[in-house]
């Protein structure tokens, strides 16, 4: 009798932990597209706060054979800190825009495509990477094809990228990330993408830069 009791109050309390857990889930879930929205809402607060937020435009091409006064030197940088919101990207035939936070730990990642911090800078020459959930707000990844264009927004000005492919790897492969040496955008998320729980693979999307818009044919927000 004290043997069946026992095992009654186990599968109660398992029960009762399984169904925390799904609930614990279900709210992260509800919760995620909100902290999206939030930080959309962040970065057009910064835009509007900063009417000069870009850059001057590209400068005019010095005479062949002069060099910059800070030729040899590396090009400044923006001191970014993980969880900044530091711009948005915008999928035109998802018509989807999300916010881009640095750094691409789960709390970043639940406000938006998060910035790898080892990466190159959005719009400078290497590899950018932009990490982000398939099931918030990197979903319908999969639907964009080659030649769709993907525009990015940051304090450096706003960058138009094409799709130059896509491929998929296992999710526990090192080195999958390529180094470039022009400027490119690789999107990654999780794949299956209707897998249930956590997914094995992953999936690439690589983009190329086309150019970067001065500051007076930005996108008004």
């Amino acid at each position: 009798m004290k043997k069946r009791s026992g095992l009654v109050i186990a599968v109660k309390l398992v029960f009762v932990l399984s169904l925390c857990v799904l609930l614990y889930s279900a709210f992260q879930i509800l919760k995620a597209p909100i902290e999206a929205r939030q930080a959309l809402q962040e970065w057009e607060k910064k835009r509007e706060e900063a009417p000069n937020l870009y850059h001057a435009e590209e400068e005019a091409p010095l005479p062949d054979g002069m060099a910059t006064p800070l030729e040899g030197t590396a090009p400044s940088k923006p001191a970014y800190t993980i969880g900044d919101i530091i711009g948005e990207i915008y999928l035109p035939r998802l018509d989807k825009r999300i916010a881009i936070v640095e750094g691409t730990e789960r709390p970043q990642l639940k406000k938006g495509a998060g910035h790898d911090p080892g990466s190159a800078l959005i719009g400078a020459a290497g590899n950018s990477v932009l990490a982000g959930h398939r099931d918030t707000v990197f979903r319908g990844l999969g639907a964009l094809q080659k030649d769709d264009l993907i525009e990015v927004e940051t304090a450096e000005g706003r960058f138009i990228y094409s799709v130059t492919g896509s491929t998929i790897v296992d999710g526990d492969a090192r080195g999958v990330i390529k180094q470039s040496d022009e400027a490119v955008l690789t999107l990654i998320t999780c794949y299956p993408f209707t897998y249930v729980g956590s997914a094995p693979d992953r999936y690439l999307l690589s983009a190329v830069l086309l150019r970067k818009e001065p500051a007076s044919l930005s996108r008004q927000p």
